[in-house]
């Protein structure tokens, strides 16, 4: 089960990239993350979220991988760091 969120996760950049636009937001939403990531253009507000699943999933990717090192647990502390930041700006 685990593997099938970690595939989505994979994916749902791809996805998203290709098939999200502007006019698939919210505009109330819209302008309340477009003021949190501090951007002037509306049309800039998708490819943030696209930045943001991209973070989930090499944070995902880091955290399933099958063996640890110390660099490994390192990459994954910045990972999950970078991940809270953006998270708080998009969601």
């Amino acid at each position: 089960m685990m593997s099938d969120y970690l595939q989505l996760a994979m994916i749902m950049p791809f996805i998203l990239y290709h098939f999200l636009k502007v006019s698939h937001i919210k505009s109330n939403n819209l302008a309340l993350i477009q003021q949190r990531i501090n951007i002037q253009r509306s049309d800039l507000v998708p490819k943030a979220i696209v930045k943001c699943w991209v973070r989930v999933a090499k944070t995902m990717k880091i955290a399933f991988d099958d063996n640890f090192t110390n660099e490994k647990y390192t990459e994954l502390q910045r990972c999950l760091e970078a991940e809270m930041i953006i998270l708080t700006k998009v969601i």
